[in-house]
This record gives C-alpha cells, sequence and structure tokens, in this order.
C-alpha cells in the first residue's frame, strides 16, 4: 500500500480503477468468460482495498472520499452482478434468480451496517462482509459457469442470513441486552 503511495496515485484514481476494473467483469461475464471476470473482480477488489489505505497514508482521506468509495463500492457490485446476470438471463437459466437474491442480499448486507452507523452503532458483524464475498465469486469464476452458478445460490443464502445476523445485532444493541454474535 505505501508502495502506491509513494507513487502519487491519488485515492480517488483508484476508486476509479477499480470501477473499470468493475465494468469489464460484468462485460466478461455478460459474454461467458467467467475465469476473466474473476480475475478482473479480484483487481477491482485489490484496488478497492488499496484506496482507503492510501488516502490515510497521503492525508488526502475525507469524509466525501469515504462516502465516494462506499458508493462506488455498490457500483461496481452492480455493475457485476448486471453481467452475470446477463449471461444467465441469454442463456434461459435459472441462476438469474441467484443473482438478484445474491445482489439484493449484498445490497442489504451493506445497508444494515449503514443504517445502524446511522444510529451510532458499530455494525461490523456477519459471516460474508464483502470480501468473503468477493473471494467466493472470484474462486468460483476460475472454475467456470457452473460453479459460479452453484456459488450465487450460496452467495444468495449466506448474504441475506449476514443481513439478518446485523439486524439482530442492532436490535440488541438498541435493547441493550448483551450481544453475542
Amino acid at each position: 500500500m505505501m508502495a502506491v503511495a509513494r507513487l502519487g496515485i491519488h485515492p480517488t484514481a483508484l476508486t476509479a480503477l477499480g470501477l473499470g476494473f468493475s465494468v469489464a467483469a460484468g462485460l466478461a461475464y455478460a459474454k461467458g468468460f467467467f475465469p476473466a471476470g474473476g480475475l478482473l473482480v479480484l483487481g477491482a477488489g485489490l484496488c478497492d482495498m488499496t484506496d482507503g489505505p492510501v488516502a490515510r497514508a497521503t492525508g488526502k482521506g475525507s469524509a466525501f472520499g469515504a462516502f465516494l468509495d462506499s458508493s462506488v463500492d455498490r457500483y461496481s457490485e452492480l455493475l457485476v452482478y448486471l453481467g452475470l446476470g446477463a449471461y444467465y438471463v441469454q442463456e434461459q437459466r435459472p441462476e438469474w434468480v441467484a443473482v438478484f437474491l445474491a445482489f439484493s442480499g449484498s445490497l442489504m448486507v451493506s445497508y444494515t451496517r449503514a443504517r445502524a452507523e446511522g444510529l451510532g452503532e458499530e455494525c461490523r458483524v456477519g459471516w460474508v462482509q464483502r470480501p468473503e464475498r468477493l473471494a467466493i465469486l472470484i474462486v468460483a469464476s476460475l472454475f467456470g459457469v457452473r460453479v459460479t452458478g452453484w456459488s450465487l445460490w450460496l452467495l444468495a443464502g449466506l448474504a441475506h442470513l449476514t443481513a439478518a445476523q446485523r439486524i439482530r445485532h442492532v436490535y440488541l444493541l438498541t435493547h441493550k441486552t448483551n450481544v453475542r454474535t
């Protein structure tokens, strides 16, 4: 991370590069190039893991930068899932439902955290936060269409369970009960 910071690359440029990788990943998935899509998602994930630390290391971090990064992350996920959905719809495969459920679950994981933080509560609990979801998708993509299809069903279930874990967590926090997650 420090090497990237020393290169003088602005953290927003890394955020934009990650979005570009996600656009390319979505297009690769839509065309059925699943291993390439997985590698492009990996590139997007590396940019996302790097932009925040670079912002902090260079003193270029800001509230707006953090907001922009989170917003672009959601668009990045949307583009990847859009590409996956396009492939499965054009192939008339039922995995398009898994794509919808995985994406909606992913959004709910993010929303529950953001809403909890809006209430002043920390909410980083749950089985599959964004890094775990990306790792599952990347590895599955390397094995092709069929394994990715199975992983999407798994991601759908785990993402919604994670959102439910967060809802429970915030319920317990807001009701002043001991939290056990």
